[in-house]
Protein backbone atom coordinates (compact mmCIF):
# COMPACT_ATOMS: atom_id res chain seq x y z
CA UNK A 1 0.00 0.00 0.00
CA UNK A 2 1.29 3.36 -1.13
CA UNK A 3 2.05 5.64 1.76
CA UNK A 4 0.25 9.19 0.48
CA UNK A 5 3.31 11.93 0.30
CA UNK A 6 3.39 15.80 -0.54
CA UNK A 7 5.58 16.82 -3.01
CA UNK A 8 7.07 19.57 -0.98
CA UNK A 9 9.37 18.17 1.37
CA UNK A 10 9.15 21.34 3.51
CA UNK A 11 5.40 21.36 3.43
CA UNK A 12 5.30 17.86 5.01
CA UNK A 13 7.41 18.40 7.49
CA UNK A 14 5.50 21.04 8.72
CA UNK A 15 2.69 18.82 9.04
CA UNK A 16 4.54 16.25 10.83
CA UNK A 17 5.84 19.57 13.68
CA UNK A 18 2.68 20.07 13.89
CA UNK A 19 0.65 16.85 14.00
CA UNK A 20 3.60 15.73 17.03
CA UNK A 21 3.15 18.70 18.62
CA UNK A 22 -0.26 18.72 18.79
CA UNK A 23 -0.80 15.01 19.87
CA UNK A 24 2.17 15.64 22.70
CA UNK A 25 -0.23 18.82 24.05
CA UNK A 26 -3.41 16.08 24.20
CA UNK A 27 -1.18 13.18 26.03
CA UNK A 28 0.18 16.19 28.56
CA UNK A 29 -1.45 15.82 31.46
CA UNK A 30 -1.66 19.73 32.03
CA UNK A 31 -3.97 20.20 29.26
CA UNK A 32 -6.78 17.52 31.64
CA UNK A 33 -9.09 20.10 33.28
CA UNK A 34 -8.57 19.90 37.10
CA UNK A 35 -11.30 19.78 39.07
CA UNK A 36 -11.99 22.76 41.20
CA UNK A 37 -13.38 22.97 44.66
CA UNK A 38 -16.95 23.88 43.84
CA UNK A 39 -17.34 20.32 41.42
CA UNK A 40 -15.86 18.64 44.19
CA UNK A 41 -18.64 20.02 46.93
CA UNK A 42 -21.38 19.41 44.95
CA UNK A 43 -20.08 15.67 44.07
CA UNK A 44 -19.71 15.16 47.62
CA UNK A 45 -23.32 16.61 48.51
CA UNK A 46 -24.60 14.60 45.31
CA UNK A 47 -23.12 11.45 46.31
CA UNK A 48 -22.81 11.50 49.91
CA UNK A 49 -26.89 12.41 51.11
CA UNK A 50 -28.46 11.21 54.22
CA UNK A 51 -30.80 8.21 53.39
CA UNK A 52 -34.49 8.98 53.82
CA UNK A 53 -35.47 6.10 56.28
CA UNK A 54 -39.25 6.31 55.25
CA UNK A 55 -40.18 2.94 56.50
CA UNK A 56 -42.61 1.01 54.39
CA UNK A 57 -46.34 0.63 55.14
CA UNK A 58 -47.70 -2.28 56.60
CA UNK A 59 -49.78 -4.91 54.38
CA UNK A 60 -53.12 -4.39 54.90
CA UNK A 61 -54.94 -7.62 55.61
CA UNK A 62 -57.87 -8.05 53.22
CA UNK A 63 -61.42 -7.63 54.84
CA UNK A 64 -61.43 -8.90 58.05
CA UNK A 65 -59.60 -12.55 57.37
CA UNK A 66 -58.14 -13.86 60.66
CA UNK A 67 -54.48 -14.04 60.38
CA UNK A 68 -53.99 -17.84 59.00
CA UNK A 69 -57.22 -18.68 57.47
CA UNK A 70 -56.24 -18.59 53.74
CA UNK A 71 -59.46 -19.54 52.48
CA UNK A 72 -60.99 -16.40 54.37
CA UNK A 73 -58.12 -14.25 52.57
CA UNK A 74 -58.69 -15.70 49.25
CA UNK A 75 -62.28 -14.58 49.45
CA UNK A 76 -61.64 -11.00 50.56
CA UNK A 77 -58.96 -10.95 47.42
CA UNK A 78 -61.30 -12.34 45.23
CA UNK A 79 -63.90 -9.54 46.68
CA UNK A 80 -61.36 -6.43 46.14
CA UNK A 81 -60.38 -8.06 42.39
CA UNK A 82 -64.25 -7.60 41.71
CA UNK A 83 -64.69 -4.12 42.89
CA UNK A 84 -61.57 -3.31 40.66
CA UNK A 85 -62.78 -4.68 37.64
CA UNK A 86 -65.73 -2.50 38.61
CA UNK A 87 -63.74 1.17 38.28
CA UNK A 88 -62.07 -0.17 35.19
CA UNK A 89 -65.33 -0.57 33.58
CA UNK A 90 -66.45 2.82 35.00
CA UNK A 91 -63.13 3.84 33.33
CA UNK A 92 -63.86 2.64 30.19
CA UNK A 93 -67.54 3.76 29.96
CA UNK A 94 -66.14 7.20 30.72
CA UNK A 95 -63.31 7.25 27.71
CA UNK A 96 -66.04 6.18 25.49
CA UNK A 97 -68.42 8.47 26.43
CA UNK A 98 -65.75 11.15 26.34
CA UNK A 99 -64.53 9.74 22.60
CA UNK A 100 -68.15 9.48 21.37
CA UNK A 101 -68.67 13.42 23.05
CA UNK A 102 -65.20 13.96 21.16
CA UNK A 103 -66.42 12.65 17.94
CA UNK A 104 -69.89 14.33 17.78
CA UNK A 105 -68.00 17.34 18.08
CA UNK A 106 -65.98 17.00 15.66
CA UNK A 107 -68.82 16.60 13.07
CA UNK A 108 -70.48 19.68 14.28
CA UNK A 109 -67.23 21.83 13.82
CA UNK A 110 -67.09 20.14 10.04
CA UNK A 111 -70.79 20.77 9.34
CA UNK A 112 -72.32 16.85 9.29
CA UNK A 113 -73.98 17.07 12.56
CA UNK A 114 -76.04 19.77 14.23
CA UNK A 115 -75.47 21.42 17.98
CA UNK A 116 -79.24 19.71 19.01
CA UNK A 117 -77.07 16.12 18.08
CA UNK A 118 -74.07 17.09 20.39
CA UNK A 119 -76.48 18.00 23.16
CA UNK A 120 -78.21 14.90 23.16
CA UNK A 121 -74.76 12.61 22.87
CA UNK A 122 -74.10 15.00 26.14
CA UNK A 123 -76.97 14.68 28.21
CA UNK A 124 -77.36 10.95 27.37
CA UNK A 125 -73.84 10.15 28.04
CA UNK A 126 -74.41 11.85 31.40
CA UNK A 127 -77.58 9.89 31.92
CA UNK A 128 -75.40 6.34 31.01
CA UNK A 129 -72.59 7.82 33.24
CA UNK A 130 -74.43 7.84 36.36
CA UNK A 131 -77.00 4.99 36.43
CA UNK A 132 -73.48 2.70 35.34
CA UNK A 133 -71.82 4.17 38.76
CA UNK A 134 -74.87 3.84 40.79
CA UNK A 135 -75.17 0.13 39.41
CA UNK A 136 -70.95 -0.28 40.16
CA UNK A 137 -71.77 1.03 43.45
CA UNK A 138 -74.47 -1.21 44.56
CA UNK A 139 -72.88 -4.06 43.42
CA UNK A 140 -69.52 -3.30 45.70
CA UNK A 141 -71.57 -2.69 48.59
CA UNK A 142 -73.55 -6.50 47.56
CA UNK A 143 -69.61 -7.82 47.53
CA UNK A 144 -69.18 -6.12 50.86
Amino acid sequence: MKRLTYHSGALSRTIHRAASALALQWRSPTTIPRATPLMVAILAAVFVVEPALAELPTAVQAGSAASGDYIEIGKQYFKNGLIVLGLIIATLGFIAVAAGGIAKFNEYRIGRAELGDLGVLAVVGAVVLVLMVYLLNEAATIID
